[in-house]
């Protein structure tokens, strides 16, 4: 026979407050005790018997020494889970990592890589090379390549495909097409000095001084491809004597193995630095008994040099003008060169520049952050900027300092420069050496 439970606490605890009741009270209270004694005993029973209500869904045991238990019944089938509110939306899982990367996959989670200056790309060679290649056209029509003097700015190109000269413009590698005129040109080995009108290009390409005959070489020329020139290899069999114009002989001009488009001629031929070795020109090859075949070459960096030498003084581009006179003058806040008067259509007068008496005038002190006290260093900084550009002005006037920026244009024809006030030293020169008009003879007007 199973011993009984013993009671619990609570059990108890109502046991002795129902005995007290029936000690203190009457009929009445016995009954009522008597009840409350009922309700006690049958709460005990289930708190001693009964599973709690977290686990009210587990079935009761049998006790393990009963002989004639019954085997234990089955357990109910698991009641529904509690409805509960849906989880947010997740985000997809990332993406599996490649097995290179597998080893990495605990480590800590890295910022994307900023795009500065730090993590920028060194470009290659030829990229560097291809900046200083233009494409020459006409009309919006592409006539032929060249390539632009490193210091220069200025174009080297080939002489045949110019035809009259006439009408030609250089597309930069930054898009922009400025008007170049010719300014030198050699016959005999189809070279051709292309002058820009406006602005410096100062990415251009410089003489290289390896053999591009050797075993090792890589040699690259330039092609057009999509409307931009593109590198392409290039392959330079050995040096011949080939026919330049007007039967001229061309002694180690540059044998070409790769086959060369006409819109290709006046292309840059560079070694692996980047470096020209040679320009693309065209020339004719001699056939005995036959007239001889027109060929493209390579015209040796030599025979540029040497072209380069005979370029005519004229053949530079037009300076920068500002349009000013003035003198030295150090006052008690600033140094410079006072204006004392501006040319009424100059980039002086359109900036807004002030001249005339001291008091009104504006003292210019440095031009691109480059201090000037005289009109002669003012002139020199003007010049060592292109036709075209905005340079800034650090200008003293008012007492106040500011800023004023200017766009140079080329000085006005000379031709017309007699209206103009009598030219002075701060005053840049026009095209070239060309000397400064003298005013015309004043003419005294009839009395009346």
């Amino acid at each position: 026979m199973t011993n009984p439970a013993p009671l619990s606490v609570a059990s108890l605890a109502s046991f002795r407050g129902s005995v007290a009741v029936v000690r203190t009270t009457g009929h009445t209270g016995t009954v009522k005790s008597r009840q409350r004694w009922s309700v006690a005993v049958l709460l005990t029973a289930l708190a001693i018997f009964a599973p709690s209500a977290a686990f009210a869904d587990q079935p009761s045991v049998a006790p393990a020494d009963a002989e004639d238990a019954a085997p234990p019944a089955p357990p109910p089938p698991p009641r529904a889970p509690a409805r509960r509110a849906p989880a947010p939306p997740q985000l997809p899982a990332p993406p599996q990592l490649p097995a290179a990367h597998a080893a990495h996959a605990d480590a800590p989670a890295q910022l994307p890589e900023v795009k500065g200056a730090e993590t920028k790309k060194e470009p290659s060679a030829e990229e560097r090379a291809a900046r200083g290649v233009v494409v020459i056209e006409r009309a919006g029509q592409v006539v032929s390549l060249g390539a632009v003097l490193a210091g220069d700015g200025r174009i080297l190109a080939a002489l045949s495909p110019l035809g009259s000269g006439n009408d030609l413009e250089a597309r930069l590698a930054d898009g922009s097409v400025v008007r170049v005129k010719l300014g030198h040109h050699d016959r005999t080995w189809d070279l051709a000095l292309l002058v820009p009108q406006s602005g410096r290009w100062t990415e251009g390409l410089v003489a290289s001084s390896r053999d591009p005959v050797r075993q090792d070489a890589a040699i690259r020329s330039f092609t057009l491809a999509k409307g931009k020139p593109a590198p392409m290899s290039m392959v330079i069999r050995g040096r011949r004597n080939l026919i330049g114009a007007d039967d001229a002989a061309l002694p180690n001009a540059f044998e070409l193995g790769s086959r060369v488009s006409p819109l290709d001629l006046g292309s840059p031929i560079v070694d692996e630095d980047g470096r020209v070795v040679a320009v693309l020109t065209r020339g004719c090859a001699p056939n005995e008994g036959r007239p001889c075949t027109p060929v493209a070459f390579g015209t040796p960096i030599n025979a540029v040099r040497g072209f380069l030498r005979t370029v005519p003084a004229s053949a530079v581009p037009p300076s920068a003008w500002l349009g000013i006179q003035g003198i030295a003058e150090t006052g008690s806040f600033a140094k410079g060169v006072r204006i004392q008067s501006i040319h009424p259509d100059s980039p002086a007068a359109e900036a807004k520049l002030k001249g005339g008496d001291a008091s009104v005038s504006d003292m210019i002190l440095a031009v691109d952050g480059v201090p000037v006290t005289s009109p002669e260093a003012l002139a020199e900084s003007i010049r060592t900027h292109a036709v075209g550009e905005k340079v800034p002005l650090t200008v003293f006037g008012q007492g106040k300092y500011r800023q004023v920026v200017v766009a140079l244009r080329q000085a006005p024809d000379p031709r017309a420069a007699a209206k103009a006030p009598p030219a002075h030293p701060a005053e840049l020169p026009t095209l070239g050496d060309a000397p400064h008009p003298s005013p015309a003879p004043r003419s005294r007007a009839p009395k009346r």
